[in-house]
């Protein structure tokens, strides 16, 4: 969606965007700004504690907090925004957007509309969670980051590991991930470092009501919260908007 500086444009943005959900990509200027290549201060772990599940879970939801606990249901065919947030260009999340680029070293904002910032918001929750960058290698692209996974299986005490989405059920901590535009990988032999995708972290999982809740960033536009079908055994179902193929198991404590 293109961005409009006027307010009233950006309510009608709004509203338009609820019947569109099944796009649930970021704002795409046409004319998109490359990252500078100016030097980028890191960011700091919010804390000094080893990594665990549980702080991973709480990071992810205190930054869902800061956006106005935007929500996407996907349970159901039409998709549906229980609750909207603050956009990626709006006031605080602008800079907000910031740390997250700063996670893979790079120069951008929530004002870098054209520029897909998903997966740098997955490695800002590895960072700021003390993850250290020997388990999990930050990267802008999912596949990018999933192919190191992959590879740091084979060595001792990884703190993930990539199962197949389909007979691996999904618990707090771990990351659900989908092929998304022309990228057909279907299995865990199919991962190459730079293919389009999606990450999310799950944060809540209730098989015997048949959902789930993951959190990621660029989704419409925010970092939401996503309901998303289960099994009765705690398998993510797949749908059309996210065809679930993987899940990294965080095996942290």
């Amino acid at each position: 969606m293109p961005i409009e500086s006027d307010p009233i444009a950006r309510r009608c943005r709004r509203y338009a965007a609820v019947a569109v959900l099944v796009f649930l990509q970021a704002c795409s200027s046409t004319q998109p700004r490359i990252a500078h290549h100016a030097a980028v201060a890191p960011i700091a772990p919010l804390g000094s504690a080893p990594p665990t599940r549980a702080a991973l879970v709480e990071i992810a939801k205190n930054e869902w907090r800061f956006f106005g606990e935007q929500q996407i249901d996907m349970r159901q065919p039409v998709l549906s925004a229980p609750r909207l947030g603050l956009l990626e260009d709006e006031g605080e999340a602008v800079q907000r957007i910031a740390l997250y680029w700063r996670a893979v070293g790079k120069d951008l904002s929530g004002a870098d509309c054209g520029q897909a910032w998903s997966a740098a918001f997955i490695s800002y929750l590895m960072v700021a969670a003390n993850v250290p960058a020997e388990q999990f290698e930050p990267s802008d692209v999912h596949f990018t980051y999933l192919g190191y996974l992959q590879q740091r299986a084979q060595r001792p005490q990884p703190a993930f590991a990539l199962r197949p989405a389909a007979s691996e059920p999904i618990a707090p901590g771990d990351l659900l991930c989908a092929p998304r535009g022309d990228n057909t990988a279907s299995t865990l032999a199919d991962i190459r470092p730079g293919l389009p995708g999606h990450c999310d972290l799950v944060v809540d999982v209730h098989p015997q009501e048949g959902w789930a809740a993951v959190i990621g960033g660029n989704v419409f536009n925010s970092v939401s919260e996503s309901l998303i079908p289960v099994d009765a055994r705690a398998i993510a179902i797949p749908i059309a908007v996210r065809p679930w193929f993987a899940v990294a198991k965080n095996l942290l404590p």
